[in-house]
């Protein structure tokens, strides 16, 4: 009976095994550093987070929603790209305002405290979209706002 040489198969294997670790760390960094670039952010007992102009950070945000129940997404035109910057600002039922803040890509999901009226204020240049909705239960709010939409006659 003859012995098989397994040398080569383990040499090999060494080889392959730091390029793969290197692969999966590399992989990880990644959606780590995503992660950092889209930070929670808090004022008083409302979290939220803002991004999205790039494919990692939508998939980022994309496996985040669920934690969300308000998801607002901002256009410009009809599109998505490149839109960043518009003022936005939360009000309660009451009118006080419980958010303010620049977003920093084209989605803001928002964690409030409780269900109840909420009024969306956002500017973008001269134009101004508001929109007040309820959010009831564990229900989802999805707002669009379409900024410099082509008016229809």
């Amino acid at each position: 009976m003859q012995k098989e040489n397994v040398a080569p198969a383990y040499s090999q294997a060494r080889l392959v095994i730091p390029w793969v670790l290197i692969f999966l760390s590399s992989l990880l960094l990644s959606t780590w550093a995503h992660a950092q670039a889209i930070k929670l952010q808090r004022q008083g007992e409302y979290t939220f987070i803002t991004g999205g102009l790039n494919d990692e950070e939508q998939s980022y945000l994309e496996a985040q929603a669920p934690k969300y129940p308000i998801q607002l997404v901002f256009r410009n035109n009809g599109q998505i790209t490149d839109v960043k910057d518009v003022a936005l600002r939360v009000k309660n039922v009451v009118g006080d305002v419980m958010v303010e803040t620049r977003i920093k890509g084209p989605f803001l999901y928002l964690n409030p405290p409780a269900s109840g009226r909420y009024t969306f204020e956002a500017d973008l240049g001269a134009e101004t979209i508001s929109m007040t909705k309820d959010l009831i239960g564990r229900r989802y709010l999805h707002l669009v706002f379409d900024f410099n939409k082509p008016k229809v006659e």
